[in-house]
């Protein structure tokens, strides 16, 4: 009975997880679509800058969240490991400990934010566009970042009771009344840079009222008082989250400034360019870190049986098969990067914007199935090099973007280019030896792999450059042809010239479980 009650819970959970996927795919995707529109629009009625300044203002959300990173990070595994505990104690301390240092944090940062707000054409360069509607733009932004901020506590439930899908619904209504919202205001008001931020604004209010009432019906019994505030909870998220602040630091340096690099130093339509040329590739860095995490399981579980030689075959597999996966739409992207461009943003400079694109996730060329080695620092529980030398990379991106631009014409150019650069360089003279010496193998047995990876890609380039060169993409619709025929032909070639029979089978039934 025991055991019929435990595989039952086990298939209720799969099928949980499974729902929580699906339903997150379809946010992505549905907030991608409404990029692909939105961009366009705000481009070609208010020009390159417009846009740039609001992945901009995001880009600063992103620096203030840095402070609130270290617990908010760690709260949710904190919070459910008690209460699957039954330490309901725990879970109340946790749960009252975030939130008021969330109201701590906000109280601190809302004057410094306001300060910022009221003095910005000081701090950053704003030029053509007007100064009034910057500011109200970075006012939404920052005041979505502290509503969000404030409320996220409430979203841990989801996660608790992994109900995801709920969230994940949540996200994507919103993600729906977002466009229709964005619709009626651009259609029936002239266009402002800050409507896609203000229409942000008045969604997180309205959700997080809905994100309470679903915490009171998942968690009834859990309170958030001040007498359950809790010092030793705090220092024990901190400490275990604190690498996450140290790798987002890293990650701030090596791409997070761009934008603020290249309106102080370049322009503001030149950060607006920038912007428009990093939507593609963020996706496909999306798509590989998402696939990255998926291999992480069985690499730790071999890690944690002391078995490196299935480890090592495993490892292996794993960065064939992502060789083969991240490459397609990457180099079948940069192949019909212009024809994409020139339909999608005509008023801008398509062979510009591809070249950008591609210096943006360049390191994919020689990384898109090394990356899985990224793993192997968490299940040997091995962090501190990797997050030190990615924060010195970083650094060291800052400076010579700085040098570039200072010294030569590159412009542009040299923001997008030198992260990717010095990327490839850190995974080959770090990342690879430090794996390989942790595994106990020879401190080069991983260039064959970086070497896979960029002949996949090159394969991949050549094939879908020759389908372009074949059938001329100028509508929309010989687009998608010719892209669908680039995937599967790539995809064909790549079964047979790059993996063996064995990782074929494991992919096509990856696919068809998929």
């Amino acid at each position: 009975m025991i055991s019929y009650v435990q595989r039952q819970m086990n298939q209720s959970q799969k099928v949980q997880t499974i729902i929580n996927i699906i339903t997150g795919v379809l946010v992505l995707v549905f907030n991608m679509g409404i990029s692909f529109f939105v961009s366009p629009y705000i481009v070609k009625t208010l020009g390159e800058e417009a846009n740039g300044f609001t992945q901009l203002a995001s880009n600063f959300v992103s620096y203030a969240s840095l402070i609130t990173l270290a617990f908010n990070s760690m709260a949710s595994r904190f919070i459910s490991i008690c209460f699957h505990r039954d330490d309901i104690d725990g879970v109340n301390k946790y749960y009252s400990s975030t939130m008021i240092c969330n109201l701590i944090i906000t109280a601190i940062m809302l004057p410094f934010a306001l300060y910022m707000i009221q003095r910005l054409d000081n701090i950053i360069v704003i030029e053509s566009a007007n100064i009034n509607d910057v500011k109200v733009l970075f006012a939404c932004v920052f005041a979505n970042f502290f509503i969000s901020l404030l409320s996220s506590v409430y979203s841990i439930s989801m996660f608790v009771k992994n109900a995801l899908y709920i969230q994940n619904t949540i996200s994507f209504i919103r993600s729906f009344l977002n466009a229709c919202l964005l619709i009626v205001l651009f259609y029936f008001f002239p266009p402002r840079i800050f409507f896609v931020s203000l229409v942000g604004v008045f969604l997180t209010i309205v959700f997080t009222l809905a994100t309470i009432l679903i915490h009171k019906r998942l968690m009834p019994d859990i309170q958030i008082k001040l007498r359950y505030f809790n010092a030793e909870a705090v220092k024990k998220m901190v400490a275990s989250g604190i690498w996450n602040t140290i790798n987002q630091c890293g990650s701030l340096l090596m791409t997070g400034l761009d934008l603020v690099v290249t309106n102080l130093l370049v322009s503001p339509v030149s950060m607006g360019v920038l912007a428009v040329a990093k939507t593609i590739p963020t996706a496909i860095i999306n798509l590989a870190s998402t696939l990255n995490a998926n291999l992480a399981p069985s690499l730790t579980i071999n890690w944690a049986k002391g078995n490196r030689n299935l480890l090592l075959k495993e490892l292996r597999s794993g960065m064939k098969i992502s060789s083969v996966i991240v490459s397609i739409p990457l180099m079948v992207f940069c192949a019909f990067g212009v024809e994409f461009y020139s339909l999608w943003m005509p008023t801008l400079d398509a062979k510009q914007l591809t070249l950008l694109s591609f210096l943006t996730c360049m390191a994919f060329v020689p990384w898109a199935g090394p990356q899985a080695l990224n793993n192997i620092f968490t299940a040997a529980n091995k962090l501190k090099v990797s997050t030190v030398t990615f924060c010195l990379s970083g650094l060291l991106n800052i400076i010579i973007t700085f040098i570039l631009l200072k010294t030569t014409d590159l412009g542009i150019y040299a923001v997008a280019g030198t992260s990717s650069v010095i990327q490839i360089i850190r995974c080959i003279t770090v990342t690879a030896p430090y794996i390989a010496y942790l595994m106990e193998l020879k401190w080069y047995i991983f260039y064959k792999d970086a070497l896979i990876s960029t002949l996949c890609c090159l394969l991949n380039y050549i094939i879908s450059r020759c389908i372009a060169i074949v059938i001329h993409a100028d509508r929309w619709d010989v687009l998608i042809i010719d892209v669908l025929l680039s995937v599967i032909a790539s995809f064909s070639i790549d079964l047979f010239v790059v993996l063996n029979k064995e990782e074929r089978c494991k992919l096509i039934a990856r696919i068809i479980k998929k």
